[in-house]
């Protein structure tokens, strides 16, 4: 039938293909592009999915934050401690074993007459597995920046129109670092902090802060994205072919 795709030889009780499919010399040239066209979408799609797990199974989480919520013994001042839980259950490990961390705490404090009397005062810190045992301990002083009574005043010249809104308030922030390196490479791994102050200090909100050190591949992968990305996608596009080849071969 004419205009028919698909055409019987009646001589050879044979399917012929149509001429946009087959040409005496093989396949046309229109569908060798779209086979082609298939074969690199599936390289090039299973080499993103490929980067992608890659990076989901190497890098690791950048930053753990919990609250602090600290517990003042009115009996004993120097008694004012806060436990953290990272995670629910025992055993779970929420840090990667081959990673080093720092560990620091953050505080909003008020700028009041009682913590400008303070002075020095000592933040202890203890990392703990599920089970109770101490895996990492430190202790590190702290302070109030110091700022002069005349510095105060035209501080306080300066906001006073936002104070009185209630748009700024007059408090410090204070970043304490207390492990510089840390690894978790124990069994049962870390799952809770114990965190005491020797001193009373007024506190407005206090966050306990775990935070990935990158460097080598994990840096580049993390901080430059998508330039990593394209790299890796695009070896894994040309190695690909080769890799099936030998492999076929």
């Amino acid at each position: 039938m004419t205009g028919s795709l698909w055409s019987l030889s009646s001589s050879q009780g044979l399917l012929r293909l149509p001429a946009w499919v087959s040409t005496r010399n093989g396949l046309s040239a229109g569908v060798r592009l779209l086979l082609a066209g298939t074969a690199l979408t599936a390289i090039f799609l299973s080499s993103v999915s490929l980067y992608a797990m890659f990076y989901r199974l190497y890098v690791p989480t950048l930053l753990h934050q919990a609250p602090v919520y600290l517990q003042y013994d009115t009996a004993n001042p120097a008694n004012t401690t806060a436990v953290v839980n990272f995670v629910p259950e025992k055993n779970y490990k929420f840090l990667s074993t081959s990673q080093a961390y720092t560990v620091a705490l953050d505080l909003r404090v008020p700028t009041s007459d009682e913590n400008q009397k303070l002075g020095n005062f000592m933040v202890s810190l203890e990392l703990c597995s599920g089970s109770g045992v101490s895996v990492h301990k430190s202790s590190r002083p702290a302070i109030l920046p110091y700022r002069s009574k005349i510095m105060w005043n035209m501080r306080t010249l300066v906001q006073m129109p936002l104070l009185l809104l209630d748009w700024w308030h007059e408090d410090e922030s204070l970043h304490i670092d207390l492990i510089d390196v840390l690894y978790d490479r124990h069994f049962p791994p870390i799952n809770h902090a114990r965190i005491s102050l020797n001193k009373t200090l007024q506190v407005y909100d206090a966050f306990i802060v775990i935070r990935a050190h990158f460097t080598g591949l994990r840096c580049w992968m993390y901080y430059w994205r998508m330039p990593t990305a394209i790299v890796f996608v695009a070896v894994a596009v040309v190695w690909q072919p080769v890799f099936i080849a030998v492999v076929w071969s």
